[in-house]
């Protein structure tokens, strides 16, 4: 592949990366606001009862978020047909 055709594919994979990233990072943001919204109250108490526990549910729930959103993210990608860097 010359040098030309390479250049416009790395320029549009740039992009398409960054857009993802967009992506995800507004629906890390929504996802944030809407646990701290929805279970704040009761991940507060839980700290204070029982530290154990809120340290094992908070990483259940990091990596439950880590999963979900890297399968919306894949998935909104695949509908507007951008190419990924994998």
């Amino acid at each position: 592949m010359s040098e030309k055709q390479k250049k416009p594919k790395i320029g549009r994979l740039i992009r398409n990366f960054l857009l993802e990233l967009v992506v995800y990072g507004g629906m890390v943001i929504v996802y944030t606001l809407t646990v701290l919204n929805f279970l704040g109250g009761y991940l507060t108490e839980l700290f204070r009862q029982n530290v154990s526990f809120y340290a094992v549910l908070a990483l259940l729930l990091i990596v439950a978020q880590g999963v979900v959103l890297d399968l919306v993210t894949s998935f909104l990608m695949d509908q507007i047909k951008l190419e990924r860097l994998e």
